[in-house]
């Protein structure tokens, strides 16, 4: 899956040949906590991110983002690689179709947990759906897809509040120490800007009933103060 992924950037970067970027753009963020599809992925501790999109005039997208992570002392990583690429184009007025293809990686693991993700996404106005599909999720054995809805509205001009839901299935331990095959997250959050930079404040909740003290997908409220390049 690596080299499939490093070959579709590879023929993608061959594509824009000859094409002027249309946006170059970095970015770094502070959280509170680093959560993802409502399971924490820092152990409930503060993580640093960021990355860099290259955008081009024919649609075509390359970047990469990077976090701290806490795996725990069974793991010997502390930081998520994503390196993605992918194609938006316009189907309608106002409709947007999405491909891409995310390679996750975390250094010092030896391809343990590496694994790759495909992803469609439409948007129209405010609101977007997508479908994500992992022939090997979690790099665990088995393939899995995960099904997403999200809704953005002002509330001021300047403030946001956003809306998301998904739902995963995939194999067993996905939803680790409630080793359930799958589960549904939600979340809900304001973001705003301040002084330059961008400040948001998140509810982020799960359906995973571990019994554990220490289940890292329960209910969470999650700050970050971000800003962009």
């Amino acid at each position: 899956m690596k080299k499939l992924l490093i070959g579709s950037v590879a023929t993608a970067m061959a594509f824009c040949g000859g094409v002027s970027a249309k946006d170059i753009e970095a970015n770094i963020a502070l959280s509170s906590e680093y959560v993802f599809r409502g399971i924490s992925q820092s152990d409930e501790n503060p993580a640093i991110s960021g990355g860099f999109d290259y955008s081009f005039d024919n649609g075509i997208y390359l970047g990469t983002w990077a976090s701290s992570i806490d795996f725990g002392d069974d793991f010997d990583t502390s930081t998520e690689i994503d390196l993605y690429a992918g194609y938006a184009f316009d189907l309608t007025e106002g409709v947007t179709l999405d491909l891409s293809a995310i390679y996750f990686v975390y250094p010092g693991e030896t391809d343990e947990l590496n694994y790759v993700e495909y992803v469609a996404s439409v948007s129209f106005g405010d609101a977007a759906l997508g479908v994500v599909f992992s022939p090997d999720y979690l790099n665990a054995g088995d393939s899995a897809y995960v099904l997403n809805a999200d809704y953005s509205f002002g509330l001021t001009k300047a403030v946001s509040l956003d809306v998301h839901a998904g739902y995963i299935n995939g194999g067993d331990g996905v939803a680790g120490e409630a080793n359930d095959d799958d589960y549904f997250e939600y979340s809900l959050g304001v973001s705003a800007p301040f002084k330059g930079l961008d400040l948001s404040l998140a509810f982020h909740n799960t359906d995973i009933d571990s019994g554990s003290s220490e289940d890292l997908a329960d209910e969470r409220v999650v700050f970050s103060l971000s800003k962009s390049f």
